[in-house]
This record gives C-alpha cells, structure tokens and sequence, in this order.
C-alpha cells in the first residue's frame, strides 16, 4: 500500500503543538529531523484511504490556527509526498486490525484478511474523529444495532465522530440514517467513510450540536458520548423516539451509571438493558409505559 509522507516545517516553539497535531491525526509516528537554524521539521505518515484528502485539511487547518493561541510558527509549511509501505509501517498498522462485533467485521481498507462467511463488512481508516471502533464504547453501541436494529428502521447516531455506527444501521438494513456531529472535522470524515462504504443514499451526516433543531424520530438511537453530554439531552431525547424506540446511550463510566441511570428515570425513560465492558457501560432505553 502507499503513505502519504507530510512534513512540516516550523518554529520550534510550536513543534510540541505540531507533533499534537500529528497525533491528533493518527500520523503513523512522529520524527523529528535537522533543519536550517531556527526552524524544526516534523514529519509523519497517513495511510491513502478515503479520509486521507480531509484528514490532510484538517492538518494544515489547525497549523493556521496555533499563530492565534500565542505560538511562533515559523514558515508553517506543510510538504506531502506519496510512499511506498516499507517495514516502519508495519509496527503501527499491527495495531489496526479487523474485529469482529456480532456479524459485524470492522476493517482497516489496506487489510485483506477475509471476514467470516456471512459478515456485514466496513471498511474504515483511521482519521482525525473519534470512532475507529476498538473503544469498548464503540463496540457496545455496535451489539445494540446489530441485536436491536431491525430492516427498514430509521437511525439517529448523535456524536457520529468517525460514522462508524451510521454506516453500521446502513449495512444492517436501516431505511434512513442521520448521523449528527459538532466537529466539521468529524463530519468531514464521516461523509467520505459513508461513500467509500456505499451508504450515502440512505446516510445523511450534518454538523449540530446534539439534537437541537433535529425533528426526525428514530426506531433507534445511538449516542455514544459521555456521561455529562447525556444528562444535557436526556430531557428532549423522547420526541426523538419513535413508538416504541430505544436509545443507546454509551460512553459512561462505571462510577456515572448511576447518576445517568436516575437523569434517565426523571425523564420518562426505563433502561431496558445494560451493557458493560470493563469501566464503560452503554445503557438501553426506552420511554417508560
């Protein structure tokens, strides 16, 4: 497979916040190398996939921006070339392996190991939004699509970061899926994951902040956020629902079960279900009677 190699070159007061950049990105690994006096260069690496073109942006976007926290940039200039795979990839992509989660196989789009026979499969690379699928959060909104989800259902993803769990509806037979996210980032990477996996006819992805001026209703709802982004939207999340709906709310920590568990009581809604992996919980509801 090829890389796209990207270096920049910039003061060193803003290097750490290049490198942040950098990480933030999934850059492959980070090196530092000589430059002329008074400047650094940074270079690091993404894997050419459908995300790479918004990933790239997003990068130089945020370089533009560090001259506005108070940092010296330099030049801020960003280089790209494309390379061949050579051995120092290999260590990071071991890291990024498919999985599967019910019938679902979750892929890298470089890896050809063949999924299992019958597998719902998406290809999906890293990218700069959160939801490459190996947080358990993740995974455990992808047990509640793939065991409560039924063909022709329509989908709300609220905080769809990578659009993992809209592309997941889609291919699990939801009619129409709208997937909400407040980053631009975010949305970007979402958009090209869905039309590299072949969904963009029944998913649409915006920019929002939760559900405010959304008036679809869902037959089920996946929000994988955290435990105070839940207790934000849990009073308006039933005209969301449709009759007999559930809501997957995940992303909550064992310690704010709890707390989450009774917001969700206050308002008309009794879990269902519970789903734990080690400290996070995903708790399913639905709107009481």
């Amino acid at each position: 497979m090829k890389w796209l190699e990207i270096t920049v070159t910039t003061a060193p007061p803003a290097a750490e916040a290049v490198a942040d950049i950098f990480w933030e990105g999934r850059g492959g690994g980070i090196e530092e190398m000589p430059a002329e006096r008074g400047t650094v260069r940074l270079r690091g690496y993404l894997p050419i996939g459908p995300t790479t073109a918004v990933t790239l942006d997003a990068i130089r976007t945020r370089l533009s921006a560090l001259p506005g926290f108070g940092l010296d940039v330099g030049p801020a200039t960003v280089e790209t070339a494309e390379v061949d795979d050579e051995g120092w990839a290999d260590a990071w992509k071991k890291y990024i392996r498919p999985f599967a989660v019910g019938r679902l196989w979750i892929t890298p789009t470089w890896d050809r190991t063949p999924p299992p026979r019958g597998a719902v499969v998406i290809e999906l690379d890293p990218g700069m939004a959160f939801g490459s699928g190996l947080h358990p959060s993740t995974q455990m909104c992808l047990e509640v699509l793939d065991g409560r989800l039924r063909p022709g259902d329509a989908v709300l993803d609220v905080g769809t970061g990578s659009g993992i769990l809209s592309i997941a509806a889609a291919k699990l037979g939801a009619s129409e899926v709208l997937a909400v996210d407040i980053d631009a980032v975010a949305a970007a990477v979402a958009r090209a994951n869905v039309e590299h996996n072949g969904v963009a006819a029944r998913v649409r992805v915006v920019e929002g902040d939760l559900l405010a001026g959304i008036e679809n209703t869902a037959n089920v709802l996946v929000a994988n956020l955290t435990a105070d982004l839940h207790l934000t939207f849990f009073p308006t999340v039933r005209a969301n629902l449709a009759p007999g709906g559930v809501l997957a709310a995940s992303g909550i920590t064992a310690h704010r079960e709890g707390e989450v568990g009774r917001a969700a009581r206050a308002v008309g809604l009794a879990r269902v279900q519970t789903l734990r992996s080690g400290e996070w919980r995903c708790l399913v509801l639905a709107a009481a009677g």
